[in-house]
């Protein structure tokens, strides 16, 4: 079960303007392809199971008392341990305007996006009940409540943030493959063919297959079908945008051919999907991870 909780009513003294706040538990079957949110941060606690988290390529894997945090325009894609579901809290929000304006992240860039579970988990997951029950029950002054509780979760963030390693001290060459995914996950609503991209790279069309997959685990052609559908299931859930305008919109002029490779990946036709993820939803415009 997934269920978010919009926010309503926005107040001018307000240092995050918090766009949604949610739930997910109960579906050892949940998973979320290659998405991000060029438009807000989103911050996601781990109350109970198992997950795997690719973020900007590299996979995480995530349990109890982990936090992870994605800075706007973070690529990541989440996935549920069958054995262990996932249950989880989580929140998207966005600095007002003037606060961050030289520096609009939650963590600094190159710091490590997951937080380990250490002695302040208890707390964050504390702090982040109350964030989801205050927009659950929604009573007098909630919203107040609300700002308040995320402003200290971000306060433990920062300060744990300090203590954790940070990735921009490991050295990492901006290779080849990196290249290609960068332009893979740039230009995906393009009609790209490998054959073109290797000659773009000026590599053998074969090297570039053997390369890509020996850094990431699978081809670049399935690399761009996940990305292309990662971005449809959150069009899906976040907008009410006809099948085949999304189709449109993630490189397909063919919306029948769409739906055949969205179901073969997905594991649901598109309508389906959207059915399911969006049936508890609160408000018309909700954008999760």
């Amino acid at each position: 079960m997934d269920t978010r909780h919009e926010q309503c009513q926005r107040y001018v003294d307000q240092d995050c303007i918090i766009i949604y706040v949610g739930k997910l538990a109960g579906n050892p079957q949940w998973s979320f392809p290659t998405h991000k949110h060029d438009d807000l941060h989103e911050i996601i606690y781990v109350n109970e199971g198992k997950g795997s988290f690719t973020i900007d390529g590299t996979k995480h894997l995530a349990q109890k008392g982990d936090l992870l945090i994605y800075n706007r325009g973070t690529l990541h894609e989440e996935k549920s341990d069958h054995e262990y579901p996932l249950s989880t809290f989580y929140c998207g929000f966005r600095f007002r305007e003037g606060i961050q304006n030289d520096a609009d992240w939650v963590v600094p860039p190159g710091s490590e996006p997951i937080i380990r579970a250490n002695r302040y988990s208890e707390e964050l997951h504390s702090l982040m009940q109350t964030l989801f029950s205050e927009f659950s029950i929604r009573e007098d002054g909630y919203d107040r409540i609300s700002q308040h509780v995320l402003k200290a979760v971000l306060l433990i963030i920062k300060r744990m943030s300090r203590h954790q390693q940070s990735a921009g001290q490991i050295i990492r060459g901006n290779t080849l493959a990196e290249s290609i995914k960068d332009y893979l996950d740039t230009n995906y609503r393009q009609n790209i063919k490998l054959k073109e991209l290797a000659e773009q790279f000026h590599i053998d069309f074969y090297y570039l297959i053997h390369m890509y997959k020996n850094r990431y685990g699978t081809s670049p052609y399935h690399y761009l079908i996940q990305r292309r559908m990662g971005e449809a299931t959150r069009l899906l859930v976040s907008t009410k945008k006809k099948i085949w305008e999304i189709a449109k919109l993630v490189g397909y002029d063919n919306p029948n051919y769409f739906t055949i490779l969205f179901t073969k990946t997905v594991g649901e036709s598109p309508r389906s999907f959207r059915k399911r993820n969006q049936k508890d939803m609160f408000g018309d415009t909700a954008s999760h991870s």
